[in-house]
């Protein structure tokens, strides 16, 4: 769902190619299928992902849908507890909000919102989300709560939700995440975005990811020595942490990656093959990879 500069593309088309990305991955037996949500950047992720499931629910029969992340703190929380009980009964039940908090200063600035407020702001309107469930005696979706930092733990264990880790985290640390999850309580699933690579051009895949993540940090991240690219060390670490990270190689070698991370505690891992510089002939023919080669030795 990404136009962006690298590679640009008319909506209509992205919905299309969206269309036809869920359709394959329903038909492959995968559990879930996630879209992330940002605005008013060149990186072009997608910015109503409410409305690119629904679409994807029209064209599916089994597959859930969730986000990954919906940015809880940007959107008036009745308007979106309506659209996500819609996506939920055109979906047949099968919509997973994974919910966040949004890092992006010019998205809050645009929505006329002090990013300051935001953890304050998400308990808020997660409890106007629940209230606005319960009165209508709406099954609420499962919850996801987005992120590693201590908040963000505390907050999903005290709601029950489950916990969505993002892909720069070693085995190490996701095992100390879910450690501290669970001895607060945590009662939900642990999920993990993980950056795979099956067979040729890994290597390639995995520096692709890590310029792009460079280009996140040094937009976007509050780093210990400055903000973004004030502070190249920093950035250039965390570029080079997301490509360590990448699950490249052999099935083999990909399916030992995975297990490395279901074995730290994580019970469903999020594989992201799509960037905006790999073509859809590409991805499909990983998903393949991945259902027929990789998963069987999970």
């Amino acid at each position: 769902m990404q136009s962006s500069a690298a590679a640009p593309g008319l909506h209509r088309t992205l919905y299309r190619r969206f269309a036809e990305d869920a359709q394959l991955a329903d038909g492959l037996g995968f559990a879930a299928l996630w879209v992330g949500e940002h605005r008013l950047w060149y990186d072009g992720w997608c910015p109503a992902p409410l409305h690119a499931l629904a679409y994807a629910a029209g064209v599916t029969e089994r597959i859930h849908l969730g986000t990954a992340m919906y940015l809880v703190p940007q959107h008036e929380p009745l308007a979106a507890a309506r659209a996500m009980a819609a996506l939920d009964d055109v979906s047949g039940g099968r919509f997973e909000l994974g919910a966040g908090l949004g890092y992006r200063d010019p998205e809050f600035d645009a929505l006329g919102l002090r990013r300051d407020r935001r953890g304050r702001l998400m308990e808020e309107y997660l409890d106007a989300l629940e209230e606005a469930w319960a009165e209508t005696g709406r099954r609420a979706p499962r919850i996801w709560m987005g992120g590693f930092a201590a908040p963000a733990i505390a907050r999903a264990a005290r709601r029950g939700y489950g916990l969505l880790l993002p892909q720069t985290l070693t085995v190490e640390e996701v095992r100390r995440v879910v450690a501290d999850y669970r001895s607060q309580g945590g009662p939900g699933p642990v999920g993990l975005l993980r950056e795979a690579w099956i067979g040729e051009g890994g290597e390639r895949h995995a520096g692709r990811v890590a310029l792009h993540l460079s280009e996140e940090a040094g937009s976007w991240f509050p780093l210990r020595d400055g903000f973004g690219f004030a502070a190249p060390e920093q950035v250039a670490r965390q570029a080079e942490r997301g490509r360590r990270n990448v699950a490249l190689g052999s099935p083999e070698e990909v399916a030992a990656a995975l297990r490395d991370v279901m074995g730290a505690g994580v019970d469903h891992v999020a594989v992201r093959f799509a960037f905006e510089f790999v073509e859809q002939p590409a991805l499909h023919e990983q998903l393949h990879r991945l259902a027929e080669e990789v998963a069987p030795q999970l």
